[in-house]
């Protein structure tokens, strides 16, 4: 257990390694090439600054987990860890295409339900007892479109949508622990690596943003881990909460908007200022002081989950 313990440290410190060296080189590169953000009319935060730390993220974590897989064997399936990772880089590169170019709301979110079929299909889905296997993958293609976008809605603050995904990675990472769960333990443990190297230059005020590219991806693999977990599988129906709760702020935040949206007549696909941490804003709210309410609730939530786990699994 020491042995696989050190060999996980090691993936964690390879991301954070890869991830020191390529999050400030695709900075300066997103400077040069012009690839920063552009203000439009529902933006409140109008500063130009480069949108590739969502590939930095992204490299660094394949990177890690290789390095876990090829050199220490910690990941067992092959094939479930290749189309976790081809769907990671699918979602991440459209993402990079939607920062550059835009996507229409459609196209999004076609591409997501795609990517969301093909990983439910081919790797992980979920496992509730009371569901048979073509129901399971559509409940799993659901769950993983809605997380995807609860993480892109959540970008909109300078080490928000990184903070609150560390914080969850972190609870996942002990989940996996409790339940014995290599491939959890791995893929969070390369994931974490990489959150924690990109928030040195994430961190108020931001030198990156991680674009759709990064919130997108962070979105999927918290899906995927969830799913992993399998936490439904044992007929204990309260394991059903755990996911939910490690992930209610960002869940939280979606349904605000949406509710918002719908109260104004404004398409719920078009971006705009309804966000829960923009009223906090209009309310006299600084953005540290918003950052730190909002971590410390996911931080809470996180708290609350693994009680719950532990309570149910006694």
């Amino acid at each position: 257990m020491e042995l696989f313990g050190l060999k996980l440290v090691t993936v964690l410190f390879t991301a954070f390694a890869a991830g020191s060296f390529l999050v400030p080189m695709l900075e300066k590169a997103g400077r040069v090439r012009g690839l920063v953000t552009r203000p439009y009319p529902a933006k409140i935060d109008i500063r130009i600054v480069p949108f590739l730390g969502g590939p930095a993220m992204f490299l660094a974590f394949v990177l890690a987990l290789l390095t876990g897989c090829f050199a220490f064997g910690l990941v067992r399936s092959s094939i479930q860890l290749g189309v976790f990772i081809s769907c990671g880089a699918v979602i991440m590169l459209f993402g990079l295409y939607d920062d550059i170019r835009e996507l229409s709301p459609l196209s999004k979110l076609s591409i997501q339900t795609g990517v969301a079929f093909l990983l439910s299909l081919f790797a992980l889905r979920s496992d509730l007892f009371f569901l048979n296997s073509p129901l399971n993958v559509l409940v799993s293609v659901i769950w993983i479109v809605v997380i995807i976008n609860a993480f892109n809605l959540l970008d909109i603050l300078d080490g928000l949508a990184a903070g609150i995904s560390l914080i969850n990675l972190l609870t996942f990472f002990i989940l996996g622990w409790l339940t014995a769960d290599g491939f959890v333990m791995t893929v969070a443990a390369a994931l974490i690596g990489a959150v924690i190297a990109f928030l040195r230059f994430n961190w108020p005020p931001a030198r990156i943003f991680m674009g759709d590219a990064g919130s997108q991806f962070l979105g999927l693999s918290q899906a995927a881990l969830a799913l992993a977990l399998s936490l439904a599988g044992n007929r204990q129906e309260v394991n059903l909460v755990v996911p939910l709760v490690v992930l209610s702020v960002p869940l939280f935040d979606l349904i605000f908007v949406i509710i918002m949206r719908i109260r104004q007549k404004k398409s719920i696909f078009l971006k705009s200022n309804d966000h829960f941490v923009f009223r906090l804003l209009k309310m006299g709210f600084d953005n540290q002081r918003i950052l730190f309410v909002m971590l410390g609730l996911s931080f809470f939530s996180s708290l609350c989950a693994l009680m719950i786990f532990l309570a149910a699994n006694a």
